[in-house]
């Protein structure tokens, strides 16, 4: 604090000390999905999603006397939040996806809870069929006004200066998240397997077959008790001449 007393033309500095006490904290955070847009009814198994649905996530801190923030989200094929293969879809608290009903920001920054809406997708590749979503999320200790992103743009990022330094940035995670093959994706479940009219065709032929090699089989056995002593008669009768002959 700086004045000019009695008129004067000097100025008296007062210098004071002001000690600022931290407290360290701990903070339980999780990543859940849920199956409706009002968050009520909670994913408790592994979600099975076809493209058309949609994934409503929450991620809720416990205690919730402080404001959580996503930074950044991100989806892996894997569990591993750095796998090579990646599609962001929100950076720097703001939505990637621009103009796009596919994703929807519903709250973040605000209190202790932050929500957001994205349909579910696919990674190209036959081997990647599970999705698993991750965030960056910190704890703001300011006021609602200063940790809610300003994301009004369109791409460009605006942000509201804080003041003071958030807490470290740690990373949630959720998955995996199956995609529920449809129509077409259902054939390659039952690969390998015959349709029923192929499988009734197939078993009628291995019938008729199995019928045909019996009659056979009766026959030529029949034909084996008839035939021995008469074959084993020439064949003595031939050693008999050929001794003759001899």
């Amino acid at each position: 604090m700086v004045q000019q007393p009695n008129g004067e033309n000097k100025i008296s500095v007062d210098i004071r000390t002001i000690t600022l006490n931290t407290e360290d904290g701990n903070f339980s955070v999780s990543m859940m999905l849920y199956k409706d847009p009002n968050f009520e009814d909670m994913w408790t198994t592994v979600p099975f999603l076809t493209l058309e649905d949609n994934i409503f996530v929450k991620v809720n801190m416990v205690p919730g006397h402080l404001i959580i923030q996503l930074e950044n989200c991100w989806s892996t094929p894997t569990k591993n939040p750095s796998h090579a293969v990646q599609y962001s879809f929100i950076e720097d608290s703001c939505s990637q996806v621009v103009k796009d009903e596919t994703l929807s920001v519903i709250m973040n920054g605000e209190g202790a809870e932050a929500m957001f809406r994205i349909q579910m997708f696919k990674f190209v590749g036959i081997s990647y069929n599970d999705i698993f979503l991750h965030c960056t999320v910190q704890i703001c200790h300011s006021r609602a006004a200063v940790c809610k992103p300003n994301c009004t743009n369109y791409g460009r990022i605006t942000r509201n200066k804080r003041e003071t330094t958030p807490f470290p940035t740690h990373t949630v995670s959720y998955g995996p998240i199956k995609r529920k093959l449809e129509d077409d994706g259902e054939a390659n479940i039952n690969k390998g397997k015959l349709p029923a009219v192929e499988t009734l065709i197939l078993g009628g032929l291995l019938m008729a077959f199995l019928v045909i090699t019996g009659v056979f089989g009766t026959l030529l056995l029949q034909s084996r008790r008839a035939y021995p002593p008469m074959q084993a008669q020439l064949t003595m009768s031939h050693f008999h001449n050929s001794e003759v002959a001899s």
